[in-house]
């Protein structure tokens, strides 16, 4: 029978449950007894305890699958990977090397297409199934809408992922083929690729739902998803659409609850604490922990940001360092050597010239969790929202709104972090061009900025190679397979017009294979508009 990667039944030994979604111990608990099936589709609390799973395939998706590709903390080093700000260096290889170079295996028919199909169809199809059996399941009837409002938000939100890496952007992909719509535990093997139109309103629809169903939903934990978190990933949502007074509405609602910015020590001292220091302003955030097996292969790690007293080898700081990420030196050069968040440096004591022409970067640093020894565990905590975030969005929305306050809300961001030349620019392409530089800023490596902010803004990737005169700027790896590479050039440089396909992943052999309801016309081209 031809088949797409799905779940049909739970086994506490293949789900590693870890007890109930409002147990504060949700990041460190090892996995909990295991379930028969039958129990778990009819135990709202045994459905709770699938539901924690369903997050953690979301947050580490750590079976197999590891750096890029391990759940929404890998995805945002994936997607800022393929844009132009960050520089990946090739000692380490792997998916995140690939990522940031555009090997052809990245979009081909085989290769990497199948990481994040795979990784979002496995956690759709475990809360369809839950969805599915929660109205004649035991319990109460309060337990039974916090569950089934999560559920909703984790499958809108994997869909929103699917659909940013499977087909151009909404704007011009409407009536384009998206991906495949499974909403419920019963749906055929078989199933054709709903429009990208169609795709945006089962995200809104399960998002709305969600809300809802969350209204007077408290949390105890930052991972746990709540109104606000809904709230800020239909925000998200509008700003690709396009939808400028829903994508106000909701960020204005998120920004309302989580206003207090981080401060400059915050900033300045890294995003490792984010939820154990109180950020006031990071409504969702996730923890690595020693189970989730992935620890040693976060951006921690790969940012070469270790301080200089260690020393600049693999083993010398904290935490093992894969010294591989950089900022490009364009990026650098948005910043003002004043802004209380500028925290860049070379590494001059590296002989290396591939590693000490370029800038290190403080916004990913850890000291490891073994009383700062050196080697110590990588067992950090990652943002996934910020209130900053919720403000650039309202800036843009409003921008788009012709509204004053765009430019209010754009310098409210600036202050704070210490920006001298204001941006007096009160409407129009300059003041947007002034929001993304923000966005390119402020949401480095956060999943939201990247190709995903270059296919819904229409805009071109541009890199510049490194050169003698220009020696912090991209590896000859990370231009060399885009668009109008001169090796020979003054000042060779790639490009990527906006929505080419190779931004886009194809759909996996297997789908393609097995899925009788897919033509091999229904494949995303490898490469062109």
């Amino acid at each position: 029978m031809k088949y797409i990667y799905k779940i049909f039944v739970f086994m506490a030994a293949s789900l590693l449950l870890m007890g109930s979604a409002g147990c504060k111990k949700f990041l460190t608990t090892d996995s909990s007894t295991a379930t028969s099936d039958g129990s778990v589709l009819k135990s709202v609390s045994q459905l709770n305890m699938v539901l924690t799973s369903a997050y953690r395939k979301l947050y580490f998706n750590n079976d197999g699958a590891d750096r890029v590709y391990s759940g929404l903390a890998g995805l945002q080093m994936y997607v800022d990977l393929g844009g132009a700000d960050i520089l990946c260096h090739t000692n380490m290889a792997g998916n995140q090397y690939i990522a940031y170079n555009y090997e052809p295996t990245r979009t081909q028919i085989t290769g990497n297409s199948d990481a994040i199909w795979t990784m979002m169809y496995k956690i759709i199809n475990q809360v369809n199934t839950i969805i599915d059996a929660l109205p004649a399941a035991d319990g109460s009837t309060e337990l039974k809408q916090q569950i089934l409002g999560q559920a909703k938000a984790i499958r809108g939100i994997c869909y929103f992922h699917l659909i940013q890496n499977y087909q151009q952007t909404y704007m011009l992909a409407k009536n384009k083929p998206g991906v495949l719509l499974r909403l419920s535990s019963s749906d055929k093997p078989s199933m054709a690729r709903s429009s990208v139109e169609a795709c945006y309103a089962q995200i809104l629809t399960d998002l709305k739902d969600a809300k809802g169903l969350l209204a007077g939903f408290q949390r105890q934990n930052k991972w746990t998803i709540d109104k606000n978190v809904v709230s800020g990933q239909l925000a998200r949502v509008y700003l690709v659409m396009n939808d400028w007074p829903n994508a106000l509405a909701e960020a204005t609602t998120v920004y309302t609850a989580y206003n207090q910015l981080m401060t400059k020590e915050q900033y300045r001292a890294g995003f490792d604490k984010v939820i154990t220091n109180g950020y006031a302003e990071v409504l969702w955030a996730m923890k690595y922990t020693d189970v989730d097996q992935i620890g040693g292969s976060t951006q921690y790690n790969f940012w070469y940001n270790q301080d200089e007293s260690y020393g600049e080898g693999f083993t010398d700081g904290p935490i093992y360092a894969f010294l591989s990420f950089f900022a490009d030196g364009k990026y650098e050069q948005l910043f003002e050597k004043t802004e209380d968040r500028y925290q860049f440096w070379k590494r001059t004591k590296n002989a290396s010239k591939e590693w000490s022409t370029k800038w290190a970067y403080n916004k990913y640093k850890h000291y490891g969790d073994a009383n700062g020894a050196v080697q110590g565990n990588t067992r950090p905590e990652v943002s996934l929202m910020r209130g900053s975030e919720m403000l650039l969005i309202m800036a843009e929305a409003s921008a788009h709104l012709g509204s004053a306050e765009a430019l209010t809300y754009l310098n409210r961001l600036q202050r704070a972090r210490g920006v001298t030349a204001i941006t007096t620019v009160a409407a129009g392409q300059p003041l947007l061009d002034a929001i993304y530089i923000e966005r390119r800023k402020e949401l480095l490596c956060e999943g939201v900025t990247g190709f995903y902010d270059l296919l819904r803004l229409q805009r071109p990737l541009i890199r510049y190679q490194e050169t003698a005169t220009y020696v912090e700027g991209h590896y000859t790896w990370g231009c060399s397979q885009l668009n109008g590479y001169v090796a020979s050039a003054a000042q060779p440089m790639g490009t990527l017009p906006s929505n080419d396909y190779r931004f886009i992943c194809q759909i996996p052999q297997l789908e393609m294979a097995n899925n009788e309801a897919l033509k091999p016309s229904d494949q995303n081209p490898y490469s062109g508009n």
